[in-house]
């Protein structure tokens, strides 16, 4: 995947959590490449708001927020070469993390 993604999990309880799935690249000699470790946000507008997903060229400098203190960040998932995941977070139930997983592998 090359490309965030964005989904809706579903709790134990039935509510719903609007995601975005976004997939942390290298570049390589063919191009970006895929690292396995993928990076989850809240989705504020949930099925209303449109990813971006064309590569940003311009010189303006970074000024995106680091993780550790952006509210919308929920944590990340890294899967090894056997497609066995492991959450880095405490913001995603289980049965929520299983659900990302199970999306992120059928994509």
């Amino acid at each position: 995947m090359i490309n965030p993604l964005q989904m809706t999990l579903i709790n134990n309880e039935g509510e719903k959590r609007h995601i975005i799935i976004e997939p942390v690249l290298e570049k390589g000699d063919k191009g970006l490449r895929n690292t396995g470790v993928y990076k989850i946000y809240k989705d504020a507008f949930g099925e209303e708001s449109k990813l971006i997903t064309e590569p940003l060229e311009t010189l303006a400098t970074n000024n995106r927020l680091p993780d550790n203190i952006n509210p919308d960040y929920l944590g990340k998932m890294e899967f090894d070469v056997y497609s066995k995941w492991t959450y880095q977070g405490d913001l995603l139930s289980l049965e929520e993390q299983k659900e990302a997983a199970t999306y992120i592998l059928r994509y």
